[in-house]
């Protein structure tokens, strides 16, 4: 992952946040957006994946639950796209979503966490390691309970 820390030092870096509550899309994009990151944002799952078809971002923050394509149809159009494939993915729901967590974590994702236990500084912090390679320590409080 040596590359990919070497190109955050000189490029932005593109991150996709998937998410229609616009209270959290603007929470989490005015806290990326200070720190430098590029941000686009997809209130639905067909927008994502509309985005997804013309951007690659270098990670997707991804909402489960989500209005017209659920965040599973999201990542799994993701898993099934050469370009897009080996992009990191977070998954970030409530605990009420454990079966759609469930078929997300078989098709595919990095991490998953409790929308309702996750900051914007935490999120920040394992966006910063998932995209330096480093490994995220996480507490399993504030993970969403999927199988590994």
């Amino acid at each position: 992952m040596f590359g990919k820390a070497l190109y955050l030092a000189w490029a932005p870096v593109h991150i996709l946040l998937v998410e229609d509550n616009p209270v959290i899309s603007r929470l989490y994009r005015t806290k990326f957006a200070g720190e430098g990151f590029q941000v686009e944002l997809a209130e639905d799952g067909l927008k994502a994946v509309k985005l997804l078809a013309t951007a690659k971002p270098d990670l997707v923050v991804l909402d489960l639950m989500l209005p017209v394509l659920s965040g599973v149809d999201v990542l799994k159009y993701i898993r099934s796209q050469p370009d897009l494939k080996s992009i990191p993915v977070i998954l970030l729901s409530e605990a009420y979503m454990s079966s759609l967590a469930q078929q997300a974590q078989a098709v595919g994702v990095q991490q998953t966490l409790l929308k309702s236990a996750c900051t914007p500084d935490l999120l920040l912090g394992i966006i910063k390691d998932m995209l330096a390679g480093r490994p995220c320590h996480i507490d399993p409080s504030l993970q969403l309970a999927v199988p590994s």
